[in-house]
């Protein structure tokens, strides 16, 4: 799998959690639990997406 393809993947998987919060808030009673623990996951991944486009940026700049 391309460094690439992973981040188009994290990317999906961080919308549908975006779209989990949403739901979630949406409620007329929502669980702050599960909002935290949902929020939690959208940090990791956007932090997982930032290492590869950093990797992904330092591999074009070496075979440049």
């Amino acid at each position: 799998m391309s460094i690439q393809t992973h981040i188009d993947s994290l990317s999906e998987k961080r919308n549908q959690i975006k779209e989990q919060i949403a739901a979630e808030v949406a409620h007329p009673s929502p669980n702050f639990e599960t909002i935290t623990n949902l929020k939690k996951q959208n940090l990791i991944l956007k932090e997982e997406i930032q290492r590869y486009l950093t990797m992904l940026h330092k591999n074009v700049a070496a075979t440049s």
